[in-house]
Order: structure tokens, then C-alpha cells, then sequence
């Protein structure tokens, strides 16, 4: 909507939620001189249209503050950019006791975002076998719309499609497994697990934005053996489990509930709206 800003006749506006992670981490991972050149293109395009359609805006808000200094570092001369994280209704989260599916793993997304599959091709392909050679009795369930794309083969890997309630999901699982290797802003799916007590073990790239803390929060690995041996940790450990669980929950209580993040957005647009020269028509 933002190639509309053309028509706002000098409204005071704010463009919400620039992610520039996601192409920029393609581009820089581009694995042959022909994707680095073609993503390459993709990104500046992205950059330069958006240093020139902000000058239509008072201000913008960002996912994290990894993706501020990455809009900082492309587009320097824009000021008014604003930290609004990703954030859940913890209201929605709180429903009755469910018990726990002994040796169950889950990753919710839709294979339509290219970032989700190549997450499960990598994880089914490098780290769930080292994982069985330890728990046999593991399983990992995929929710979401998985587009009809092919993944390795595996046992003990469900592919649910859409469920209606992907809440009892995850809150039934051991572990929430976000193996995501790039991507940018803040995981949602490792909020909602948070927020259900659901202990995640994810990457670098996949914690990325999010104030948390290995071993104390989360659990985060990079290479496939360390990411299967926590799981195994979680998965033999229930002391461990409980301990992330009741941590994470705390976390995404105090900082990531609408409750606390939506008055600062609110104080955003107030401001936003009062600063501008132009006074905003009440007339509906």
C-alpha cells in the first residue's frame, strides 16, 4: 500500500513493520556469482525504493533492533525509525492443562514462505537422524500448508496440514524445533511456543531480534550435531524442559505482550500525528 503514499496530500503517515532482513541475508548467502549478481539487483532495488518512498512518511517502525541497524546502515539519512516487536495476546494463550506427548518435536509455518521449507529440508536432511540414532521413539509433527513441496525422506514425521487450533499442537509437544537459517524480523512460532511453555531450540538466525538467552530462555545451535544434542538435552531432561519453559513464559510476558508493546505503538502514532504541520481532518 505504501505506493499509495503519493495520494496521502501531505497526511502524516507511518510505514509499519520495513523488514530488509530477508532479502539482504539471500543476497549475502547467494551461494554462486549468478544468485549473488540476480539477488544482489533484488536487493538494491528494495533499499533504494525504500529510501525513496520514506520521504512520503514522518516515520516507520522496524521488527528488531538487528533490522534498525541494518535500515540504518543502507538508509542513513531517515530518523524517525521506530523498535516495534513482533508481539501475542498472552490472553489467548492461557487455556486448561494438556498433557505432554513424551519424545514429540513440532514446527509450525507454511511452506509457502521459502524460509520455513529450506529450515525442514535442512533439519530432516542433517539433524533428525542424528536425533533418532539417540530417541527412536522420536517424532516430529509439520504443521501448516506445506504447498506441495517435497521433503526428504524420513519416519516418524507427520505433515498435518492446516489444523484448527495449532495451540494444543504445540502446547502437547516436548520441543518446538525453529531451524531457520535466514529470514529477518522476530519468530512469531517461537513466541507462541514461548507463551504455551513449550521449550524451543532454534539457530542464531532464528533467535535473531529476540532479547533472549541461551540455557536460560532458549537453547540455540548452529551446526546440526549441537542443534540434535539439544533437543536430545530437552528431550531426556525434564528438569531442564520445566526450567526454559517457566523462563521463556516470563520473558514473553513482561516484553512481548500487546498489553506492553501496543502503548508504544500508540505513543508512536500520537506523536506522529501532532508533530506533522498538517492538521488531521476529523471528519469521517
Amino acid at each position: 500500500m505504501a505506493s499509495y503514499s503519493s495520494s496521502f496530500c501531505d497526511k502524516p503517515a507511518i510505514f509499519e513493520d520495513v523488514e530488509l532482513g530477508v532479502i539482504h541475508g539471500r543476497y549475502m548467502e547467494a551461494a554462486s556469482y549468478l544468485a549473488r549478481l540476480r539477488l544482489g539487483l533484488t536487493w538494491y532495488k528494495q533499499h533504494h525504493y525504500l529510501s525513496q518512498i520514506l520521504h512520503d512518511f514522518e516515520a516507520c517502525t522496524v521488527p528488531s533492533f538487528n533490522e534498525r541497524n541494518l535500515f540504518k546502515s543502507v538508509i542513513p539519512g531517515y530518523e524517525n525509525v521506530s523498535v516495534i516487536p513482533n508481539c501475542i495476546n498472552m490472553a489467548d494463550y492461557e487455556s486448561d492443562h494438556i498433557d505432554v506427548e513424551p519424545n514429540s518435536l513440532i514446527f509450525t509455518g507454511s511452506f509457502r514462505y521459502a524460509v520455513n521449507y529450506s529450515a525442514m529440508v535442512w533439519f530432516l536432511k542433517k539433524i533428525y537422524p542424528i536425533i533418532q540414532s539417540e530417541v527412536p521413539e522420536v517424532n516430529l509433527k509439520i504443521t501448516g500448508d506445506h504447498a506441495g513441496q517435497e521433503l526428504p525422506p524420513s519416519t516418524d514425521v507427520v505433515l498435518t496440514g492446516f489444523v484448527p487450533d495449532i495451540h494444543q499442537y504445540i502446547a502437547s509437544s516436548c520441543v518446538s524445533v525453529v531451524p531457520l537459517l535466514n529470514g529477518g524480523g522476530t519468530r512469531l512460532k517461537i513466541l507462541e511456543a514461548m507463551a504455551l511453555k513449550t521449550p524451543v531450540v532454534t539457530t542464531s538466525k532464528g533467535a535473531e531480534g529476540l532479547d533472549v538467552e541461551h540455557g536460560k530462555h532458549i537453547l540455540i545451535a548452529d551446526s546440526p550435531e549441537d542443534f540434535a544434542n539439544c533437543v536430545i538435552q530437552l528431550l531426556q531432561n525434564p528438569e531442564l524442559r520445566a526450567r526454559l519453559a517457566e523462563n521463556a513464559y516470563q520473558l514473553v510476558s513482561e516484553f512481548y505482550d500487546w498489553e506492553t508493546v501496543m502503548p508504544h505503538f500508540l505513543q508512536l502514532i500520537e506523536d506522529t500525528a501532532f508533530a506533522s504541520k498538517s492538521p488531521i481532518s476529523t471528519d469521517s
